[in-house]
């Protein structure tokens, strides 16, 4: 076990070579536990990773123009 001090605002300087065996160079999660603090490596995702669970669009329904006027459009 190795025992870290808290800097004044609260962080917490893990050995770089923990940070490099464990994974945590992207950055990290934290979990509250009853014993204490567990902190995991923060697996970055993909945005086709981060939208596969999306709700997917229908298909269109006919569009009814009749209440859009040009001022209702954006340039």
């Amino acid at each position: 076990m190795k025992t870290l001090t808290l800097e004044t605002d609260h962080k917490i300087k893990l050995p770089h070579d923990w940070v490099k065996e464990l994974g945590l160079e992207s950055g990290v999660t934290l979990e509250r536990t009853d014993e204490g603090i567990l902190i995991r490596p923060y697996i970055a995702q993909t945005w086709d990773e981060v939208y596969a669970e999306k709700l997917k669009m229908g298909t269109p329904s006919a569009l009814d123009l009749s209440e859009v006027s040009g001022d209702d459009l954006i340039f």
